[in-house]
């Protein structure tokens, strides 16, 4: 564990964490679909492209937003799930 800790740490620093806009947008994009229902067939073209190509961010961005509405279900917030 401390070894993988260490690479994410690594990678972090190295400056390439959220170092392009598509990586940026595909992770602001699984925020916010895990708080509304986003459709994919609405999205342009280019939306798609880019939350395909990083979706490791777009994922990562899903589980923050959900997190985020578990620990304001905890402290009593109304969230939409």
């Amino acid at each position: 564990m401390n070894k993988a800790l260490k690479a994410l740490k690594e990678y972090v620093l190295s400056g390439e964490f959220l170092s392009e806009p598509s990586e940026i947008h595909a992770l602001w994009f699984g925020f916010f679909s895990s708080w509304f229902k986003l459709r994919r067939d609405k999205m342009s073209d280019e939306l798609k492209e880019q939350i395909l190509n990083e979706y490791h961010y777009y994922t990562a961005g899903f589980f923050i937003g959900r997190v985020v509405q578990g620990i304001g279900i905890l402290l009593g917030w109304r969230c939409v799930i």
